[in-house]
């Protein structure tokens, strides 16, 4: 994009899109001050995105809710897919035998809530097809859903308004009478998603025959959130269209002021909890202590209807994922050859670290990635970013961590997007620059394995970073929230 036409796309543009987030509520916690209030990290404009590939990625979105519903009720093969794992990884192995602990008490709900978000890129080497390829699956706090509705709603505005149209038909070179719902599709994340949580919180109210607390969802919540307007709108959704209460609690507030019944009803501060929604967990900064892990197996062994149980956290993880790729795995879970095939056509190059199982086509994936570091990412088992490994400092982890420290991570194929002409807005400020982009598709499953109540695509959101920027995250502070103009 020439220089002069982007400043002239800033100068009519920029002024309406910030005035649009502040009154939109499109806002995060400023990082120095938690009293200030900004704009969230976003792009000016959508990002060009061809149609095929988004609705290839929608499609999906069934299938891979069933997949992490399967692999999470198979208890055995999933504790021993994170076996090895374990020895490596403190905070995983926290997580897996807390899951153990569940399991010999016995489940106290068998129905399980996911709010799923699976990142794709768009995988464009030179010469070659491109290919839709997942990054990961995040099955816990899967966030931004609400903040991504309102980015895209953003763009839907500025492609209409009489101030700003006429910069933004001349940057897609299309015509005044073109219609936005062709090439701006609708995101209602934040809608699909609170309904969800309140298709939750009525199955449990009506499995219950009586009641002497009020009931209430629990989001559990980091200290110092600065991502908490995206929480906020799913909480005023809740109670605007399907009269939920909602609580806010943190996982230390949680061990010291709940109260798990005999018959496993979970009660905080006079409510019956019917529905907790963790947006904090998967970290182990949220474990600072045992108090913490306390209130987790509080919540856990309770009959709340979790979001998500601690099964379907370990299903996140990436050894799953990569143990998934191999061959015959994916189809102990799914039975339809044409499903497989598609969603195997999605999975990137994953390769065991672990010596003890490696195959020997993973073993020379690894001495590959000693001589060209460049082609692989390394990724050990957390959320939340900033914690991949990539470039030279792979061949020195894999050349300085012992067999054990290895066996933690896998090894991921890196993914190289095609790159784009962006411009990327942080408080008020504008940047250009050539930029990728994530694509992730949100999608809400309710059921126990028999029945099933909620199933389907939920929303996206698209998350665009500057080229030369290894992580993805938006509260990290590494990308910019973005939505999709389709193209043909």
């Amino acid at each position: 994009m020439p220089s002069q036409e982007a400043q002239s796309i800033i100068d009519e543009v920029l002024p309406s899109a910030v005035s649009w987030a502040a009154a939109h509520g499109l806002s995060m916690v400023a990082p120095e001050n938690d009293s200030r209030f900004i704009h969230a990290p976003m792009s000016l404009l959508p990002t060009k995105f061809p149609r095929e590939y988004f609705e290839k990625a929608i499609s999906l979105s069934q299938s891979y809710n069933k997949l992490v519903d399967k692999v999470a009720r198979d208890e055995t093969w999933l504790l021993k897919t994170l076996e090895k794992v374990s020895h490596g990884d403190e905070f995983t192995n926290k997580l897996i035998e807390l899951c153990k602990e569940v399991i010999q008490r016995g489940v106290s709900q068998e129905f399980y809530l996911g709010i799923h978000r699976s990142d794709y890129m768009l995988n464009a080497p030179e010469n070659a097809q491109k290919q839709l390829l997942q990054v990961e699956l995040n099955t816990i706090a899967s966030s931004f859903g609400c903040l991504s509705s309102r980015v895209s709603k953003m763009h839907k505005f500025l492609s209409s308004n009489g101030n700003t149209r006429a910069a933004f038909n001349q940057h897609y070179s299309i015509s005044n009478d073109v219609r936005e719902e062709n090439t701006l599709p609708v995101n209602d994340a934040d809608k699909n998603i609170s309904s969800g949580i309140a298709a939750a919180a009525k199955l449990y109210s009506e499995s219950q025959d009586d009641s002497s607390h009020p009931q209430a969802v629990m989001f559990v919540i980091q200290e110092g959130e600065r991502n908490s307007f995206d929480q906020r709108w799913l909480e005023y959704n809740l109670f605007d269209a399907h009269q939920v209460v909602t609580l806010r609690r943190t996982l230390s507030q949680v061990a010291k002021n709940a109260i798990l019944k005999d018959d496993n009803k979970l009660i905080i501060d006079g409510f019956e909890i019917s529905v907790v929604y963790f947006r904090a967990g998967y970290t182990p900064n949220d474990y600072p202590g045992e108090v913490e892990w306390n209130g987790r197996r509080k919540l856990e062994f309770s009959q709340a209807i979790k979001c998500p149980s601690i099964a379907y956290h370990l299903v996140g993880t990436k050894k799953v994922q990569q143990k998934l790729a191999l061959e015959g795995e994916l189809e102990k879970f799914i039975d339809d050859e044409n499903e497989c095939k598609a969603l195997r056509s999605t999975f990137a190059g994953l390769w065991s670290l672990d010596v003890d199982e490696q195959t020997e086509g993973e073993k020379q994936a690894q001495k590959q990635a000693m001589v060209n570091p460049e082609g692989y990412v390394m990724k050990p088992q957390r959320e939340g970013g900033g914690n991949n490994i990539y470039g030279k400092d792979i061949a020195s982890a894999l050349s300085s961590m012992c067999e054990q420290e290895r066996a933690a991570f896998i090894l991921m194929q890196r993914i190289f997007p095609t790159l784009s002409d962006t411009i990327l807005v942080r408080e008020s400020k504008a940047v250009l620059g050539k930029a990728i982009s994530e694509l992730g598709i949100y999608s809400v499953f309710l059921g126990n394995g028999k029945k099933t109540v909620c199933d389907g695509f939920a929303g996206y959101l698209l998350r665009t970073k500057m080229e030369g920027v290894d992580e993805g995250g938006v509260a990290t502070g590494y990308s910019c929230l973005d939505s999709v103009f389709l193209t043909d």
